[in-house]
C-alpha cells in the first residue's frame, strides 16, 4: 500500500483520524488513548513513514495531560507495553481479511518513548478524503478527558455533530467501546460508562451533550445522543483591568480547561479543595472561571491573583 500526499492539512494543535480508527481505542486504557492521540499530529505533519520514530517525550505527555511528571514516563511506558501487543483486522484491496499490529516497535529513550507505526495505522492518520471520511477536534480539549470511555463517546459525538444528533443500539455501542458483558445491565452501564462521560465531555469540552433511551416496547434497546456546539466565547478584551474578577469572563474553553486543571494542582489553593480528585477540583474552579459571581469576591480574587503569578496566563 503506497501512502499519498494528504488532501487535507491541518495544524498540530488538531487531532485528525479517520473514523475506522475508532477500533483503535476500543477496550485501551485511558494513557494509550493519549498516546494514540498525541502521536496523530506528529505523524500527520511530519509526513511519517514506516522507518520514521515518532517521539512522545515524558515532559509533553505530563503537560498536554495534566500529570505529575515524575509518573509521565511510567504511565508512557506501561502504554507503550499494553498497545505493541494490540492488533486490528482489515480487508486489503482483493478482499483478503489483513490482521496488523497497531505498533511496529518502540524505543525507550531517556526523555520518552519513540514508537514507528505500520503504514496502514499512518494511512488512518495523514489520508483524509470522501473515500476516507474522518473526524477532528482540537487536541488539548480531548486530552482534558479523564474518564474511560469519554474519548470514544466524544469522538462518536463529534463525527455526528454536523448532523446535531446520532443513535447507537445497545450491540453497536458494546462493540465500538469494548465493553465488558457486566455492563449489560442498563442501570450499570448508565452508571459507569453514558453518565460520567457526558457529563465530563459537556464540562471540559467545546460541545454539550444529552441522550435519550431508544426503547424497543419496555426495553432499553439504545441510545440517541444530542449534541450541541457551545457558543464560541469572545476573548479577553486587552484593556481589561487585570486586577479586576471580570477579567474571567470571556475566557475562551481552551483556556478555562487549560488554567483550572493547572491551578487545581497548584499548593497556593489546596485549602480551597474538598474534593476527592484534581479533576473534580479543576471542574469547579472551571465554573468560577466562566462566572467569578458564583463565589464570594475574596476566593474569585484569589484564583485571579494565583493565575497571574503562578501560570502564563496573558490576558
Amino acid at each position: 500500500m503506497v501512502l499519498k500526499d494528504n488532501k487535507k492539512t491541518y495544524p498540530a494543535n488538531w487531532v485528525v483520524m479517520q473514523n475506522n480508527i475508532q477500533e483503535c481505542f476500543k477496550s485501551m486504557n485511558i494513557d494509550e488513548k493519549r498516546l494514540l492521540i498525541l502521536a496523530s499530529p506528529i505523524a500527520r505533519t511530519t509526513h511519517a513513514k514506516e522507518k520514521d520514530t515518532i517521539l512522545i517525550t515524558a515532559e509533553e505527555f505530563a503537560k498536554e495531560c495534566g500529570i505529575k511528571t515524575h509518573s509521565a514516563y511510567t504511565q508512557l511506558e506501561i502504554a507503550s507495553r499494553n498497545l505493541i501487543k494490540r492488533n486490528f483486522s482489515y480487508s486489503n484491496e482483493r478482499g483478503k481479511r489483513v490482521l496488523s499490529n497497531w505498533v511496529i516497535d518502540c524505543t525507550y529513550e531517556e526523555g520518552g518513548i519513540a514508537i514507528r507505526f505500520p503504514e496502514i495505522v499512518l494511512l488512518m492518520l495523514t489520508e483524509f478524503d470522501k473515500l476516507n471520511p474522518y473526524t477532528k477536534y482540537k487536541k488539548d480539549i480531548v486530552l482534558t478527558l479523564k474518564k474511560d470511555y469519554s474519548f470514544d463517546i466524544y469522538h462518536l459525538a463529534k463525527k455526528h455533530q454536523a448532523m446535531g444528533s446520532f443513535q447507537i443500539s445497545l450491540d453497536e455501542l458494546f462493540k465500538q467501546l469494548g465493553l465488558p458483558e457486566s455492563y449489560r445491565r442498563i442501570g450499570n452501564l448508565k452508571d459507569r460508562v453514558i453518565h460520567p462521560s457526558i457529563d465530563e465531555i459537556t464540562a471540559n469540552t467545546d460541545i454539550a451533550l444529552t441522550y435519550e433511551n431508544v426503547k424497543q416496547g419496555r426495553s432499553v434497546v439504545g441510545f440517541k445522543f444530542i449534541v450541541k456546539e457551545k457558543p464560541k466565547p469572545k476573548l479577553i478584551a486587552p484593556e481589561k483591568d487585570i486586577n479586576t474578577v471580570d477579567l474571567f469572563c470571556n475566557m475562551s474553553d481552551a483556556q478555562i480547561n487549560k488554567y483550572s486543571t493547572i491551578l487545581s494542582k497548584l499548593s497556593d489553593l489546596s485549602d480551597l479543595s474538598n474534593f476527592p480528585d484534581y479533576p473534580t477540583f479543576a471542574i469547579w474552579i472551571s465554573g468560577i472561571l466562566r462566572d467569578p459571581k458564583s463565589v464570594r469576591e475574596e476566593t474569585a480574587k484569589r484564583i485571579l491573583k494565583t493565575l497571574h503569578q503562578k501560570t502564563d496566563f496573558k490576558p
